[in-house]
């Protein structure tokens, strides 16, 4: 049984990149209660040990296939960029907010620790957008963007382009610095403050570097870089290669391979506190791993339309994890859930589209979790009641409707 309270209230902007006013908007507030028990997607394993248990709380499918999500760290809402150059952001219930179409494939997309901004990668371009999906800016880099990325405060914004060029832009677009390693830069991150950035190229180096753009380290990744992802302070660099490995280096990259699969990694993505990574492969598989490389959980396979393996093109998680999106190249986001908690949701109504499709996901293939080794990130009680805004006026009406039915048949 799926149960749903919804609230009306109102919210204001306080977090604006172009320094203009604040702007008022309607909200409305989304719960889901008691997601089915058989959406569970993970279970105990026979060992002896206990598996992290997951929820799939929705699917949602795409015209293009997904190439990059991010989502704030409250899991509040998943930002998506898909083949067709669609940038969208959805709510935690699987609502589309907003679209906006940017004439290109999307190969990196990141948005802010409170979702006020988001960067994107798309032809010869990095953009970013206001919370409403209002394009604030664009930059031409001179070369087809890789990866891209932003700062979870949104100060800065980093891409890597198929000249070998990383760059660093301030949060008006301002290019504050361009350095050329070596090869085609395939992934970047961008940590708080823009004090340091992480790179990957597509001849298997390892990059971290200053504020300044220039090189702290390098580490040789054995092949080509497909993902990276940076933790707070640049106390850890996590990075998905084509050779089937996920390596967690420290800030002076000493570190190696953490974890190996049988197929390339194709996404990454570290906390901030470079305790828990998650990883998406070309196989169609998600894994959460602890820091030490153990599998905590796995979500898989995902398959086509057709029946066919579909890669898991992109990972990203709440922090702490209790909240985990995946993007495919069968079009789908699927969103899950590790907590007792439900995720806040926000939907902003001016400017709203429909969604394509949002439906509960039906589980098809082979799902397993791996023994957990350490804490885990949330309990796996069944969720409970959590108040938001607008809440207590919903409440409030329907004890009134409540109240009045039962005087009348009583009476």
């Amino acid at each position: 049984m799926l149960c749903l309270i919804a609230g009306t209230g109102q919210a204001y902007s306080s977090d604006n990149a172009t320094g203009t006013a604040s702007q008022g908007v309607q909200i409305r507030t989304e719960l889901y209660l008691y997601p089915e028990a058989g959406n569970s997607v993970s279970q105990g394993d026979s060992g002896g040990g206990g598996g992290l248990s997951a929820i799939l709380l929705w699917t949602h499918t795409f015209p293009d296939a997904v190439t990059a999500i991010s989502m704030p760290t409250d899991g509040s809402a998943v930002a998506v960029g898909t083949a067709g150059g669609e940038i969208a952001l959805l709510n935690s219930s699987g609502s589309v907010l907003w679209t906006c179409q940017s004439g290109a494939p999307i190969t990196g997309l990141g948005i802010t620790t409170g979702g006020s901004a988001i960067a994107a990668g798309t032809g010869n371009r990095i953009m970013m957008l206001d919370a409403g999906g209002q394009v604030l800016w664009t930059m031409d880099t001179g070369s087809r963007v890789l990866g891209a990325g932003i700062s979870p405060e949104g100060k800065y914004c980093a891409a890597g382009t198929a000249a070998g060029d990383i760059l660093l832009t301030n949060s008006r677009g301002g290019l504050l610095w361009k350095t050329q390693p070596g090869s085609a830069v395939t992934a970047v991150a961008v940590g708080p403050d823009g004090a340091f950035v992480a790179a990957g190229t597509e001849d298997g180096s390892i990059y971290l570097l200053n504020s300044r753009g220039d090189v702290l380290w390098t580490h040789d990744a054995g092949s080509a870089v497909q993902s990276v992802s940076i933790a707070a302070g640049g106390s850890a660099v996590a990075a998905g290669t084509a050779g089937s490995t996920v390596l967690l280096l420290d800030n002076e990259g000493r570190g190696g391979t953490v974890w190996r699969g049988d197929d390339p990694i194709n996404a990454v993505h570290l906390d901030p506190r470079g305790s828990r990574v998650g990883a998406g492969t070309d196989r169609g598989y998600a894994h959460l791993l602890n820091g030490a490389g153990v599998r905590l959980w796995e979500f898989g396979k995902v398959w086509s339309p057709e029946g066919e393996n579909s890669a898991v093109t992109a990972v990203t998680f709440s922090s702490p994890a209790d909240y985990l999106a995946i993007g495919s190249d069968n079009h789908n986001v699927y969103y899950f859930t590790f907590a007792s908690r439900t995720p806040p949701t926000v939907i902003l109504e001016q400017g709203t589209v429909t969604p394509e499709t949002t439906t509960p996901a039906t589980l098809r293939g082979d799902m397993q979790a791996a023994p957990e080794i350490d804490s885990t990130p949330g309990d796996t009680a069944d969720p409970a009641p959590q108040e938001a805004p607008g809440y207590s006026l919903a409440v409030a009406l329907g004890a009134i409707a409540v109240t009045a039915v039962y005087r009348r048949t009583g009476r």
